[in-house]
């Protein structure tokens, strides 16, 4: 916004200024002309006028000032010279210093005001740079917790999640899930199919979870999920068994029909651990004993984790 844009108050403002100025100019002329000291009061009201006109209209007020002064002062010069009225001296030092005055305030003020938007553009090129930093760690951040391949939450998002419901000691079982022969896919029909299936068991494990259950893709064909509250072992199981029916549903990629198999590992909190590590270093040797033990099934960590 221009400050200096003329408006209906500072146009009034100069015009009552320039009519007291005039005025003054008169009335000092009538009593220079009758030899009285009233005419050095009634000459700072030009003075008063000027500077008014300065601080009010900037640029337009400085210009009427200097004209009115100039003006002033040359009639009071005319009254020296030609009709040799002394009196008429102090008139035309005081036009001219009238005029110095009004120079310094005009310049200290468009200083002030070059010092204003300076300082406006800074702080508004800071806000900027601080809403561009802030839009950089938000996509940092979801960079660092999303998944590339899926765009499903990652490891560190998990670690994180059971950080946050270990401090406020929520129970819950973390389930660690892996899909069963996967590297033969990949083998097989190359490492292009095998992303291809990965991605759409996720879309189908994310579209399960939902926002009832937190869940993450946590490895190359790992996935895991977590169930909060005082879950029982046939509560784990029936969910665990809901999984293998939508993991076991038929994929078909390509012309090529799938179906793959999961193997779950357990773990439950606090019986099984009490950190992060902990939890995920025991649902994933609970899940290492589910492939050892013939794959496509669920293993509790311990007997004891969801009692």
């Amino acid at each position: 916004m221009d400050k200096n844009k003329a408006t209906p108050t500072k146009i009034a403002i100069l015009v009552l200024c320039i009519i007291a100025f005039v005025a003054s100019m008169v009335v000092q002329s009538m009593y220079t002309a009758r030899d009285t000291h009233w005419a050095g009061i009634v000459s700072q009201i030009e003075v008063l006028a000027s500077i008014f006109m300065v601080t009010s209209n900037r640029k337009r007020g400085f210009i009427a000032a200097c004209i009115l002064n100039a003006l002033a002062g040359g009639t009071a010069l005319m009254g020296v010279v030609m009709a040799h009225n002394q009196l008429a001296v102090p008139g035309v030092l005081t036009a001219l210093i009238t005029i110095v005055m009004v120079t310094i305030v005009f310049l200290d003020k468009n200083n002030l005001a070059s010092a204003n938007d300076k300082l406006n553009r800074s702080f508004e090129e800071l806000i900027e740079k601080n809403h561009q930093i802030q839009s950089a760690e938000a996509q940092l951040r979801e960079l660092a917790y999303t998944d590339a391949l899926t765009g499903m939450n990652n490891r560190a998002w998990m670690r994180e999640t059971l950080a946050d419901k270990i401090q406020q000691g929520t129970r819950f079982a973390l389930i660690m899930m892996d899909m069963d022969n996967f590297k033969q896919i990949n083998d097989t029909f190359g490492h292009q199919m095998g992303d291809t299936l990965i991605k759409t068991y996720a879309t189908r494990f994310q579209k399960y979870c939902g926002a009832k259950y937190p869940c993450a893709k946590v490895g190359g064909d790992e996935f895991a999920m977590i169930v909060e509250g005082n879950v029982t072992q046939a509560d784990i199981l029936n969910l665990v068994e809901q999984l293998r029916n939508l993991f076991g549903e038929t994929v078909n990629v390509n012309g090529q029909q799938f179906r793959i198999t999961m193997s779950y590992g357990i773990a439950g909190f606090p019986n099984d651990g009490t950190s992060p590590d902990s939890m995920i270093n025991a649902s994933d040797t609970a899940l290492y004993n589910a492939k050892m033990q013939g794959k496509d099934r669920p293993i509790l960590y311990s007997p004891q984790s969801l009692s």
